[in-house]
């Protein structure tokens, strides 16, 4: 363990790890690589060291993005690769560590455009998970499980093209990033917004947009973040909605990490003495193009294919439009920064880019957003 407490370690792959992600309680992470594999290694409480739980070839292909689901349901994982497949992954405990078995496929779609999913993120709420995906070609999928707690078989909620599709030579950054808490902010459910709504931030092209479920649980675009002289290559949603706004951190092309704010207009001449009798609006059954599990990839991805894009209706019940507000727009990373992504209080912003360091951004007492740390990812002192 290093002095500024980062501890390095061989990650044991056979070429570049693109992915990794912590689970809730940060004790287990995984690891995607080139390799086609996928690890997963648990900490020691005592010592502090990670060691490899299992590894196994998840995709026929590159395995560009991982990421865990909540603790409620077991632990579950779920990959995509250049193959085009989306993989759900579930630990069974019988098996051996270090069989190659500990983690059985559950469930498997593949792309329903051609092109391979970029980026994808689990929600978790309770009990309830979703699943949010996008493909290289701008084509968002939102999925929702058949039964609350079997993660095998899953439907759409909503999927559709966010954008123009894309040419093949040109260079894409779709991201994805849930609301990572139970409730939004207070304000804008004084406001009318529904207490369950689901909310998910999408970098498309220069900008971020801003999606929210109504009360009949139809996605809607709440903000779209702009300001972005070049290609959003990433976007990270922060917690901490008790702030009363939101808070969405974006890694861009241009060189500059930009953090916005999420504001109700009006809140200010809200009462939160009404805060506890703001209803709870009711959840409607969506009706949704289920997916049904396939051991084969083209069968998965045929079933996934969409119904058709659903109009938006500013006026629905629950459709509350947010205000963004551009609060810090920092050049660093001495080129462009590629990733951030927030501590899980949302008071710690950390970002990776091309020089190849992790910096660490705090906001001040007089609001401005500062470097904290700084640490050289290239060294062997990290």
């Amino acid at each position: 363990m290093a002095s500024n407490g980062f501890h390095r370690f061989s990650h044991g792959h056979d070429d570049l790890v693109l992915a990794i992600s912590y689970n809730f309680y940060g004790t287990r992470l995984a690891t995607a690589s080139s390799d086609h594999r996928v690890k997963v290694w648990d900490r020691d409480e005592k010592s502090g060291q990670w060691s490899v739980t299992d590894t196994w070839t998840a995709h026929d292909a590159e395995v560009t993005d991982v990421n865990w689901n909540g603790p409620y349901v077991g632990d579950h994982l779920a990959t995509i690769g250049e193959d085009g497949l989306l993989k759900v992954w579930q630990e069974d405990v019988n098996e051996a560590p270090n069989s190659g078995r500990r983690f059985r496929k559950i469930f498997e779609q593949l792309t329903a455009t051609g092109a391979p999913f970029m980026s994808l993120e689990f929600k978790n709420i309770g009990t309830e998970s979703y699943l949010a995906a996008i493909t290289r070609d701008g084509y968002l999928s939102i999925l929702e499980p058949e039964e609350t707690a079997d993660l095998s078989s899953w439907r759409v909620m909503w999927a559709d093209y966010l954008c123009k599709t894309p040419s093949r030579m040109e260079e894409t950054g779709f991201r994805v990033s849930w609301h990572k808490e139970k409730l939004p902010a207070w304000p804008a459910i004084l406001a009318g917004l529904d207490r369950k709504c689901l909310s998910l931030a999408v970098s498309v092209g220069e900008v971020v947009k801003v999606y929210r479920t109504d009360s009949e649980r139809k996605f809607y675009t709440a903000a779209v973040l702009e300001g972005a002289k070049g290609l959003v290559r990433d976007v990270s949603w922060a917690g901490g909605s008790m702030r009363g706004f939101d808070v969405v951190a974006t890694a861009s092309k241009d060189g500059c990490v930009r953090i916005y704010e999420l504001h109700t207009p009006g809140a200010v001449s809200l009462s939160t003495t009404n805060m506890a009798q703001a209803p709870e609006s009711t959840t409607l059954s969506p009706q949704s193009a289920p997916i049904r599990q396939s051991r084969s990839g083209i069968g998965a991805g045929l079933a996934g294919s969409t119904k058709g894009r659903r109009e938006e209706n500013t006026a629905a019940p629950g459709a509350i439009k947010q205000e963004p507000k551009l609060v810090a727009e920092i050049e660093t990373h001495a080129g462009a920064p590629w990733r951030v992504d927030w501590s899980q209080m949302g008071d710690i912003l950390v970002s990776t880019g091309d020089d190849g360091k992790v910096r660490l951004w705090k906001k001040a007492v007089d609001g401005k957003w500062l470097e904290a740390t700084e640490i050289d990812a290239t060294t062997k002192d990290t």
